[in-house]
């Protein structure tokens, strides 16, 4: 059986992320990002919007690749789901670079033995993106 597992804003869980570049030399996302947030989505190319709107829709919510390949993105392909999620991910990089800011989702890779990587937004941090959508 599954555990879902919500993390707190203040959760240490989020510092111990395995992100890489992009993750960690820019500042958080915060209240006042939220022109830059409104260019940042628009950057996105469609399937990563529809990966990251996934997220945001559950914030704070660890969700395994496996889960955002079956709801965000129409179910498996030819590629495996774990690089199919890692692959349309990567695809912020430009978004991410141009905004000035860190990635706005977190993620962990799986534990030994296992398969595939969980993803979160942080509760804050969907807040601003959450705010930019309410506003078009």
């Amino acid at each position: 059986m599954d555990v879902t597992v919500y993390l707190a804003e203040a959760d240490p869980r989020w510092a111990n992320h395995s992100g890489e570049e992009g993750h960690y030399d820019h500042p958080e996302w915060g209240p006042e990002d939220l022109e830059r947030a409104t260019v940042f989505l628009a950057e996105l190319a469609p399937q990563a919007r529809q990966v990251f709107e996934y997220l945001l829709r559950n914030p704070g919510r660890e969700i395994h690749g496996t889960e955002l390949v079956d709801k965000a993105l129409d179910g498996p392909n030819e590629v495996d789901q774990v690089r199919r999620v890692a692959g349309v991910l990567s695809g912020m990089s430009k978004a991410q670079g141009n905004s000035g800011r860190r990635y706005p989702f977190y993620w962990w890779e799986a534990p030994e033995g296992s398969a595939g990587a969980t993803y979160a937004v942080r509760p804050s941090v969907a807040a601003v993106f959450l705010a930019t959508q309410l506003g078009q």
